[in-house]
């Protein structure tokens, strides 16, 4: 939970700087806004079952953005490939599937925490 809360400090400033540009209700901004929304809704849930555990709603909120991670990774790879630049140079490649990493390895961990403890379904 203390994790996703600090993911949440940083995800949502940086994803909303980089978003500006392009306007907050662009449909790639809003599918961030979802889920942030379920990773701090997720991060609540497991707050208040202390001291149990509830991470049902946190895999989601992972699981969203694992997804959509891996399609903006790739949507960065395609356009480098096809000669394009992206707008903050190579360090975006690194930042966002890097972050794409992490969030799967986290999505892996909340699911192996939901299997074992067979609280939360």
């Amino acid at each position: 939970m203390a994790y996703t809360v600090v993911t949440l400090a940083i995800y949502l400033p940086l994803e909303t700087y980089a978003s500006i540009p392009y306007g907050l209700t662009n449909p790639f901004y809003l599918v961030d806004l979802v889920a942030m929304g379920l990773m701090a809704w997720g991060a609540w849930r497991s707050w208040r079952a202390r001291p149990g555990s509830s991470v049902s709603v946190m895999i989601a909120g992972y699981a969203w953005a694992s997804a959509n991670g891996w399609r903006a990774t790739f949507d960065r790879v395609d356009r480098m490939q096809a000669g394009g630049s992206l707008d903050f140079g190579d360090i975006e490649l690194v930042v966002v599937g890097g972050s794409t990493l992490l969030a799967i390895a986290v999505l892996a961990l909340l699911i192996v925490i939901a299997t074992a403890a067979r609280t939360d379904a």
